[in-house]
Formats: structure tokens, C-alpha cells, sequence
């Protein structure tokens, strides 16, 4: 073939591959363009915050607000109140804390749970009992064996032999805690005793429940100091923080004896030093206490702190003041 039939057969060859290949060419703004990413291929559509949480997965970091979207914000978590762990303090008042058993009843109803508890004067065997067993048919049923005698001992003529030895409950004591130890209790339980010669107050809260329930029971007009100890009446705050050092975040303290100056004295005579003694002590409890959160007054105005033969109708009035007030404390509690 010559020479002059090549160049004409390349003369519209070479045109047809210069198109082609313009085709292909892109310019510098063509390249740039291609090589900067967009805003909707940079970040991939965020998970949901459960997503995010369950696998794991870190913030977005910071950068440029115009370039980085930034995951939706999780709403913090509702903040659920802890049970609160309750101590309850039952109050001085002779034959008054009979009440204290209808108020354990009325708590026991509610299934409002009891982390720790004690008692004053006679309150002591009564929270004694409900520590023990937690059972308050068992404290109404050992309580009400105690017999008016074994308290206070009347003559014919009405008077009153007062200040016995606290000794002479031994019997009931022995058959309502048949020799248990504090120790053995299924809940934590104290009770104060004031030692008139150390001039100390002591929380009674292990060994053998027979001398435990002579230090912290002893308190006129029933019964004389043993082994220069009474009972603890007056010392609410030193029990409240007591109770509180053992795990306990909401200390109740439940009165029974009224304000003074109510229509009937707390002892027989009016003008009788125990009398003058009991309004001090019910002064006290009707006034804020230090450590103490609730307070739960039932209503024994009608009874005297002698009056053990009316027993059963003081713990009747005690169940039916406390019902009304623990409706409303449960809803404040969040129980």
C-alpha cells in the first residue's frame, strides 16, 4: 500500500479519536468538586438514642457546625426516690403506749417496712416483741398478759403502792421472750437507760432481754431505779441518732402522751410530783426534736398513764388515730 492511501485513511482517524478523548477531560473545578465530599455523605443519619446507648457508641466530637450533625440529646433519666429505710421510736407513757400496739397493727396493714425500731419506759418490751418476731398479734398477745398487779397494787381503800422493783416483772418477761437475745432479734433494736450515777445515757441494743428490760423500764411512779438506772424518757434524739448510725434514713417518732394542760393530769393527783414529772416529759415530746423527721401523735387524752385496766380501749384509740395519719404519710413517703 503507498504512502499517499495511509495518510488518507489516518486523515479521519485521528479527528475521531481527539473527540473521544475530550470527552473524558474535566476540569479543575470538575476535580475539585468530585473530591470534597458533601454534608449529606460525611455524616450517616444518627442513630436513636436507644440504638446509640445499647451498642455503645460515643458523641459525635466537636467540629465545624456547618459540616457535623449532632445527636439528639438524651433527656436524663427520672430520678426514682430510694424505700426509705424507717425507724421508729416508740414514746414513753405508762399504760398510754398500749396504743402503741393499735398504731403496729395499722402499720403492719399499710405494709409500710420497718428497718429498725425501739421503745421508752414502757414502749421498751412492746417494740422489744415486734423486733423479735415482727409479728404484732404475738406483742398484743404477750403484752396483754401483763397483769395490773405486776405494775401497780391497790388497797381496798383505792391507794396506790407505787415505785415497786422493776424485778418483779421477771415472770412476764421470762414468758414473753422466752431468755432470747437482742442479737437474735429479726430487727435492730434499742432502748435508752439513763445512769443516774455516771450521769450517762446508754442504748440498750444487745444481751440478755431480762436485764436489758429492767434498765430501760424503771421510771416512777411504777417502779425505782435499778442498778442506778431509769428510763431513758427524755433522751428521744440520743435514739433517733442512734438508729440513724445503723442504716436508718427516716427516724418517726410516735407520741402518746398530750400536750400538758389537757383535761384530765397524767398520774391520779393533779398536784402530785409524778404528775409535775410526766407534764415535763410530755412537754418535751410536743416539741421538735433533733433527729427526729415525722412525728405521729395518737390520741390518748382520754386515759391516764395509771389507767391499765382501760388497756384495751387506749390500744383500740391508738389503731384508729394512726390510721388517719400513716394514709398520709404513705403517699409522702412514696410507699
Amino acid at each position: 500500500m503507498s504512502s499517499l492511501s495511509l495518510l488518507k485513511k489516518l486523515s479521519w482517524f485521528l479527528p475521531l479519536v481527539f473527540l473521544v478523548g475530550c470527552q473524558t477531560l474535566k476540569s479543575r473545578e470538575d476535580i475539585r468538586k468530585a473530591t470534597t465530599p458533601t454534608k449529606t455523605s460525611q455524616v450517616a443519619t444518627p442513630a436513636t438514642p436507644q440504638a446509640s446507648q445499647s451498642l455503645g457508641q460515643p458523641p459525635l466530637p466537636d467540629g465545624d457546625e456547618e459540616d457535623v450533625v449532632a445527636t439528639p440529646v438524651i433527656p436524663p433519666a427520672p430520678v426514682i426516690p430510694s424505700i426509705p429505710k424507717i425507724g421508729i421510736i416508740l414514746g414513753a407513757g405508762g399504760a398510754k403506749t398500749y396504743a402503741h400496739i393499735g398504731f403496729l397493727h395499722e402499720l403492719s396493714k399499710a405494709k409500710i417496712p420497718v428497718h429498725s425500731i425501739g421503745g421508752v419506759e414502757f414502749a421498751a418490751p412492746i417494740a422489744a416483741l415486734y423486733a423479735n418476731k415482727e409479728q404484732v398479734n404475738d406483742v398484743e398477745w404477750q403484752m396483754f398478759k401483763l397483769k395490773d398487779e405486776e405494775v401497780i397494787k391497790k388497797s381496798l381503800l383505792g391507794s396506790v403502792n407505787k415505785n415497786n422493783e422493776v424485778t418483779v416483772l421477771k415472770e412476764f418477761v421470762g414468758t414473753a421472750f422466752s431468755r432470747a437475745k437482742v442479737e437474735d432479734f429479726r430487727l435492730p433494736f434499742s432502748c435508752p437507760s439513763y445512769n443516774m450515777k455516771k450521769n450517762q445515757i446508754y442504748l440498750m441494743n444487745r444481751g440478755a432481754i431480762d436485764q436489758l428490760m429492767y434498765l430501760c423500764m424503771s421510771y416512777p411512779p411504777f417502779f425505782r431505779p435499778y442498778q442506778n438506772s431509769v428510763a431513758g424518757v427524755r433522751d428521744i434524739s440520743a435514739q433517733a441518732n442512734y438508729m440513724r448510725s445503723k442504716g436508718a434514713n427516716l427516724i418517726v417518732f410516735v407520741n402518746v402522751l398530750q400536750a400538758p394542760g389537757g383535761s384530765r393530769p397524767y398520774t391520779m393527783d393533779a398536784a402530785a410530783t409524778d404528775n409535775v414529772l410526766w407534764s415535763e416529759v410530755a412537754g418535751l415530746y410536743n416539741k421538735p426534736m433533733p433527729g427526729v423527721d415525722t412525728v405521729i401523735s395518737l390520741d390518748t387524752e382520754s386515759y391516764g398513764i395509771m389507767d391499765f385496766e382501760k388497756r384495751r380501749e387506749i390500744s383500740s384509740k391508738g389503731a384508729e388515730s394512726a390510721s388517719r395519719q400513716l394514709k398520709n404519710l404513705t403517699r409522702k413517703w412514696g410507699l
